[in-house]
């Protein structure tokens, strides 16, 4: 980016002289910056703002399940926001490999190419975060995996990977579920949390592409379709919450009648075979199924596929009509379009700060971690907090500081480098089609 010229203080700035012609486009930059230029969709940003704040809530944020206190509450951003951040993922491939018309030929070849670049840069980021030995489980290495695994997928239309999606949350659960217990029965030793290997980022990981492919894939499908379409900003709304609604309800009663969620973990309990030592046969008990029913944070049922994803989807549709809202203008005449107005312009106040975060997303991250890292060292343990103080500041500085930055300089610093390095491996193809 140029650097941004100083603003005159002299009062030709304020009479449309060369002064105020300079002052103008400084602020004409700063407001495409801030909005992303033309070809960003805002909705997307505004999601992935509220997943990654989501995020910091699960990690610093004291929560409860109480609904009736602000705790409670805050207490939805458990393994729903990962899965909104997952979602979102998916509709940013679907952006960046041509969104409802899918690239074809070179300039679909160059699209993986650099989507592969960005996997392997994220491990390397994923890497380098583990170093600083937080307990936050990181998610980046995951993320990569999905990018890899989603390359097949990019020229599907929105209702095959819809498709393939919900089959992959139906069926995905059970895998994951009895998966690793088949490996310990056949005398296998099932990967640990952050390993590396293969069967860790499919099956044994905190967040196995065996089930989480189904957000990133409803994300897809979601990418492919037209994103400035109300319909299907109020699908994606009322379907998404209906689905989460029916999920949830039809989860409380199987667990009820299965003797409740205390009963149910305890069995699972002491048949889970890391939990037995010698490690269990074939013929020892299997953990009993009722496990599936639950549908709490990062237990990889289907009930929590469904409902989860069905939340992420609803969140997105809220994010994208909002966003529509905001980069559509004010329609109308008279009382109603000066109303419309009014209402665009504090959505854009509200807006403006969490799709900045959504914007730098990664940058803002990975500062989380070297942040919880740094604080714990040198005061107290930050994951551990007596009160959600610490979570509010955090919250206020990165919107501040995400507003500031994305005003000024515009992309993150890590999304800068990542597109570079991405497009420089594998430059654009040349002819129409680039």
């Amino acid at each position: 980016m140029p650097t941004l010229a100083q603003p005159s203080d002299r009062p030709a700035a304020l009479s449309g002289g060369a002064d105020g012609g300079q002052v103008r486009r400084v602020l004409g930059r700063v407001g495409r910056n801030l909005t992303g230029g033309p070809g960003r969709v805002v909705g997307a940003d505004l999601a992935r703002g509220i997943a990654v704040l989501g995020m910091f809530t699960a990690h610093v944020g004291i929560t409860s399940t109480d609904v009736g206190t602000i705790e409670g509450w805050l207490g939805l951003a458990h393994g729903r926001s990962s899965i909104l951040f997952a979602t979102v993922a998916g509709l940013s491939l679907a952006l960046v490999t041509g969104g409802t018309e899918p690239f074809t030929g070179a300039a679909m070849r160059t699209a993986r190419s650099r989507i592969l670049v960005r996997a392997v840069l994220l491990l390397a980021l994923a890497a380098v975060l583990d170093l600083f030995g937080t307990r936050v489980l990181l998610i980046l290495g995951f993320y990569a995996a999905y990018f890899v695994l989603a390359l097949p997928f990019l020229r599907l239309p929105p209702a095959r990977l819809a498709a393939t999606a919900l089959v992959i949350a139906v069926i995905g659960p059970l895998l994951v579920y009895y998966g690793p217990e088949a490996l310990v029965r056949a005398g296998l030793r099932a990967p640990h949390d952050g390993s590396g290997a293969a069967t860790d980022f499919l099956l044994t990981g905190h967040y196995p592409a065996l089930v989480w492919m189904a957000y990133v894939l409803a994300g897809l499908a979601v990418g492919r379709c037209d994103l400035r379409s109300p319909t299907l900003h109020l699908g994606l709304v009322a379907g998404g919450f209906a689905l989460a609604t029916v999920s949830s309800i039809g989860s409380a009663i199987l667990v009820a009648d299965a003797g409740g969620a205390t009963a149910i973990e305890g069995q699972i309990a002491v048949t889970t075979a890391e939990n037995i030592v010698p490690p269990p046969t074939w013929s020892d008990p299997w953990p009993s199924p009722a496990g599936l029913y639950l549908e709490g944070p990062h237990h990889d049922t289907m009930f929590e596929a469904l409902g989860s994803g069905g939340f992420a989807l609803g969140v997105l549709g809220l994010c994208l009509l909002v966003g529509s809202v905001v980069t559509g203008g004010a329609g109308g005449r008279g009382g109603a379009g000066r109303l419309a107005q009014v209402l665009r312009r504090v959505l854009l106040v509200v807006v403006t700060p969490l799709a900045a975060v959504g914007a730098l997303a990664l940058t803002v991250y990975s500062v989380q971690i070297v942040t919880i890292w740094w604080w714990t060292r040198t005061h107290w343990d930050l994951l551990d907090p007596a009160t959600n103080e610490p979570l509010g500041w955090m919250v206020l500085i990165t919107l501040s500081v995400a507003t500031l930055w994305r005003a000024l300089l515009g992309r993150g610093p890590l999304e800068r480098l990542f597109a570079r390095v991405a497009r420089k491996a594998f430059p654009a193809p040349d002819g129409p089609a680039a």
